[in-house]
Parts: structure tokens; sequence; C-alpha cells
């Protein structure tokens, strides 16, 4: 009778040991991070605890960066190793990245996930690669990830080959195919040309049409430096409902991208000099640029409603970008960006939706100059100064224009003089000035806060750090 107690007994044993997780041994494994934080004070303004960025309405961080919202970043990343004997060449990585903003400019921590407009997470990298696959010139990555390359730091703007998304990717050598499936971000949007109209049991609903981008980009090298060339095909499926002549159906729709970006290494006493230069257009859907972001798939202006395509519809970019360490106490960063951009509608001002119930503009140009110095005063003491220009043109509408300084002591603990070190520790003061078209018709962020006037004011102290 024992002997019949004790088997089950051990067989329940053994069941509840091999359940139990196990035990992580694995130090391949590395965090990487990027961040900033702070607070500050819209001055001359109401609410001036809550402080709105200067930049012009529609362009994002481009005219200057310093009063950006908390951010936050965190990475992980595990890393194998290959098993044959002598061939361990092959570079294996599984990476995440998670990321936590706040939507209406709160403190990041004073609110939690269950605030009005609290605090925003996402999943912007869940991907793994193999590079180098067994001592080859092959390459190949599949998930989600930031998929990008060089920006203008200062303003925050991945220019030319912002393709983040989901999706697959092979590389051989210097060249890469890759196919991204992009989401639609607001289901609630009636903005085309990522959502039609379903009759679901007699009543208008919206539907998603998610949208295929391939990208093939090819890297030459020259003297000093590279130029790179890069083509996108983009097409939307067709939005049908089932009565065939119903005004909800819309067609297949498609764009392409062709682009070139050339970036030189510049000899210097100090290392890291350099400039870059891109050009590139956008037809059909992928005319997108807009917000402070160059990704192509978010689509400018609106359809022909006739055809309800945006066969007509286009975009320039024109980007400058350069760093100079011209001694060691100081190095200078610039920037400079033309975009011009129309939608298919045959108006050169505003015109509708899909539903009739949004109107949009149809047309807008952006201009920006700008340059930050760094006087490297000692090796932990450096101060930022920066001077911006910006032009903002919607439809058949003035230009808004935008005149920005700003100063910024910083706290450089590593004591690097170099414009890359981190963490920053800066006191932040901005000034910036309004034509008076922008005055009248608040078109910034500060001004919808503050109200009509030609002159607005930052005052905060900001930590941002990186470390990858």
């Amino acid at each position: 009778m024992k002997r019949h107690l004790i088997l089950p007994f051990v067989f329940a044993l053994s069941l509840q040991i091999i359940a139990q997780s196990p035990t992580i041994s694995n130090k391949k494994i590395s965090l990487g991070s990027y961040g900033r934080v702070g607070i500050g004070y819209s001055l001359g303004a109401e609410n001036s605890d809550f402080p709105q960025a200067l930049n012009l309405n529609g362009m994002g961080s481009i005219g200057g960066r310093f009063e950006e919202n908390d951010y936050f970043e965190l990475a992980a990343a595990m890393h194998f190793t290959p098993t044959i004997a002598n061939k361990e060449t092959t570079q294996i990585n599984v990476q995440s990245r998670f990321s936590f903003y706040t939507t209406r400019g709160q403190l990041i921590g004073n609110v939690s996930n269950k605030s009005i407009g609290g605090i925003t997470t996402a999943l912007p990298e869940l991907y793994a690669e193999a590079l180098n696959i067994m001592g080859s010139d092959w390459s190949v990555w599949l998930g989600a990830r930031l998929f990008r390359a060089d920006d203008i730091q200062i303003i925050d703007h991945f220019y030319f080959d912002d393709h983040s998304g989901q999706g697959v990717g092979v590389k051989y050598k210097k060249t890469q195919f890759s196919l991204i499936f992009t989401g639609s971000i607001d289901t609630t949007s009636t903005l085309p040309p990522n959502f039609y109209l379903n009759i679901v049991n007699g009543t208008p609903t919206l539907g998603l049409r998610n949208r295929y981008v391939s990208i093939l980009e090819h890297t030459i090298d020259v003297k000093n430096g590279t130029v790179k060339l890069m083509g996108e095909f983009q097409r939307l499926p067709s939005g049908t409902t089932k009565d065939a002549n119903s005004k909800y159906n819309y067609p297949a729709d498609f764009g392409y991208v062709v682009g070139a970006k050339y970036f030189k290494t510049i000899p210097s006493k100090i290392s890291g000099s350099f400039n870059a230069i891109s050009a590139r257009y956008g037809a059909g859907i992928a005319n997108g640029g807009d917000g402070g972001s160059s990704r192509t798939y978010v689509t400018y202006g609106g359809p022909n409603l006739e055809t309800n395509s945006f066969r007509k519809a286009y975009s320039l970019a024109l980007t400058e970008t350069f760093l100079l360490n011209i001694n060691k106490k100081y190095s200078l960063n610039g920037y400079a960006i033309y975009t011009k951009s129309k939608g298919a509608s045959d108006s050169l001002n505003t015109t509708s939706d899909y539903l009739g119930k949004q109107k949009l503009f149809n047309r807008k140009q952006d201009i920006a100059f700008g340059a930050r110095g760094t006087w490297y005063i000692k090796n932990w003491l450096h101060l930022l100064h920066e001077f911006d220009l910006t032009w903002r043109k919607d439809g058949t509408q003035d230009f808004a224009q935008m005149t920005k300084f700003t100063i910024a002591p910083t706290i450089v603990p590593t004591g690097q003089q170099d414009v890359w070190a981190r963490p920053h520790f800066r006191l932040v003061y901005s000034v910036a000035h309004y034509n008076q078209f922008a005055a009248d018709n608040l078109y910034s962020p500060y001004l919808a806060q503050s109200g009509t006037k030609n002159w607005g004011h930052y005052l905060g102290f900001k930590v941002e750090w990186w470390v990858w």
C-alpha cells in the first residue's frame, strides 16, 4: 500500500520541478537607453508650468528641440553565438525597445497610464537580425524596428530614409531590400488614404487599408564618404463594399520614391567633422513628410475626389547638415531644409477628406535654417547656443515665420569635449520672434497657449542622455 502511495507522490513532485521556470543564467544581454526629462515655463503665457513649444505649427522639432517634452526609451538586446566550430562570425541579435511619453505636456513623473492624456507606452522595436551569416556577405532581419539611418540631431529629424515599421529585410554587401507593412495610427480619423468606408447594416463605418512599402537601397563608397541611392514602391489595396456602384468604393493606389544622399567626412584637426546633403522626390501616396517627420508613407494632402486616388500628389525634400569641429574649444552643427508637398486634389488651398467632414490643406512649404554652437569652456562646462529661422506656408496663406535664439549653459559630468557627449544637465532659455501672420493666426503651440503676440519665451531645466 505504501509503495502505491509513493509512486504517485514522486510522479507529482517531478512534474512540479519540470514545470518551474528555469533560472536565467544568460550573460549575453545588453541594455541601452535614450531619454530627456525636466521642468520648464512658458514665460508670458497662462498655465506657464505646462510649457508649449515655440516652433511653428506642422514643423515638429524643426526649428530647435530644446523645449521638447519628457521622453524615455529603454532597449534590451540578446546576443547569440553560433555553435559551429571556426564559424563564429555571425552576429545574431534579438532586440526590443520600449518608449514612454506623455501626450498633453504633463511632467512624466506626475502621471500614470490611468491619467487623462497620461503616459503612453509603445513598442517600436521587436526584431531579430543575423549579420554576415556564417562569414558571408548576407544579412537578414525580421520584425518591427526603427529602420532609419542618419538624423539631424539638433532638430530631432530623421531625414531621407526613415522606413520605421514592421517587416523583413535582406542585405547583400552594400545592397539591401526591405518590405514594410505600415499600420494606420488613428482609427477614428477620416483622412485618406489609409481609410475607406465599409457599409455595415446600411451604416458607413471606417475600415483599415494596410499599406505595403518595398524599399531598395544601395550604398557606393566614394573618396572620404558614401553615396546612398534609394527607391520605394508603395501600394494600397482596394477598399470596396458589396455594392460595386457605391461612392464608398476606393480603388487600389500606389506611389513611389527616388532619392540620393551624399555623406562626406571633412578632414579636421579634431575628428568627427562631416557634411551630408540629400534630395528625395515622392509621388502618389508616397508624398509624406510633415509634422517634423520624413516618413513618406504618411500621405500628405487630399485625394482627387473624382477618382478617389492620389495619382497627382507629390513631395520634394532637400536637406543639408554639417558638423565642424573647428578646434578644441568650439564646434558648429548646422542644417538647412526645404520641403514642398501637394496632395492629389486640384486645390492649391484646402480640400475635403473622403467624408467631407474635415478641411485639410492640400499644399505646403517648409523652409528652415539653423546652427548650434558648442563652446567648451571647461571639460565639464559647455555653452550651447543656437539660432534658427523657419517658414511655413499652408495652402495659399502667407508664410508664417519664426526666428529663435537659445542659450543653454550645460554641465557635462563625463568631462568630454564632444558634441555627442552625454548626459547633459542644461539651463535653457529660448526667445522667439513671430511675424505678424504667425502672431495673428496663433501659428505655434506657444501662441495657442498665450494668445496673439510677436515674442515668445521659454525657460527650463533639462537633462538628456543616451547610451547604446
